[in-house]
């Protein structure tokens, strides 16, 4: 039995691709990508589309699972593949998938993209109010969502990202932020194994910071305060820096 319920989570996660007589596994996520990407092929040229972009930005790495650079805006979209029935809200640090009865947790997709907005808007030098974060899930979920940002079934995601029609950037803005984006982008073989290694480097960093007392997002001091539900440390730079930690 031990062994069969090995098997049916190596086929929930991997799935198979038959391509030039040789078989290929990826993972769920990847297959999901791959999906959104045939979706995104089909916008007219003068959408920039680039995949499974890597960059650095002051020390921190980022993976973004597609941008879309245009007239209409900066697009950034990060895809989840899942099935079951999702829970979720716009502030939460996590989101709950339940599937056959068992609930698996996973962080919030609104925040993820919420780093991936400050990673872009430093490193195109834009503003954030021309960046459009898109959260979506595959069509063969049920989303059960409280939010205000966009969360969309893969169905909707063509003629969302088709309803912006306000021109934000002229043609001359859209080749430079491409050839910018070109440039910062992590071209190394390694770049998947190097994020993980800087995020779990990041954490540890944060980690040690807030031991010291020290604000991890503006480098301000920590103090202990009081709160409707119990102690708390908090930034001293508040309200300019919102920075929390439970105790």
């Amino acid at each position: 039995m031990i062994g069969i319920g090995i098997t049916i989570a190596l086929i929930s996660f991997f799935f198979v691709l038959f391509t030039k007589g040789k078989t290929i596994f990826i993972s769920r996520g990847k297959s999901g990508e791959i999906r959104i990407s045939n979706i995104l092929s089909q916008l007219p040229d003068n959408y920039h589309i680039f995949n499974d972009v890597y960059i650095n930005n002051n020390g921190h790495s980022s993976q973004i699972d597609h941008l879309i650079i245009s007239q209409y805006g900066v697009f950034i979209i990060e895809t989840k593949n899942y099935s079951g029935d999702v829970y979720g809200s716009e502030n939460a640090k996590h989101w709950t998938q339940y599937l056959q009865g068992e609930g698996y947790k996973f962080l919030n997709p609104i925040k993820q993209n919420q780093s991936h907005i400050f990673a872009i808007k430093n490193a195109l030098h834009i503003s954030p109010s021309n960046i459009f974060p898109i959260v979506v899930f595959l069509n063969r979920v049920e989303l059960h969502c409280s939010t205000s940002s966009v969360v969309l079934y893969s169905g909707q995601l063509y003629n969302y990202i088709s309803s912006h029609k306000e021109v934000l950037f002229p043609k001359d803005s859209v080749e430079r932020l491409t050839q910018r984006l070109n440039t910062i982008m992590v071209q190394d073989p390694e770049r998947e194994q190097n994020h993980v290694r800087s995020i779990r480097q990041n954490a540890i960093n944060r980690e040690l910071q807030i031991a010291n007392l020290i604000c991890p997002r503006c480098q301000g001091h920590l103090v202990e305060r009081q709160g409707k539900y119990g102690n708390f440390l908090g930034c001293s730079n508040y309200p300019n820096c919102k920075f929390t930690k439970k105790l």
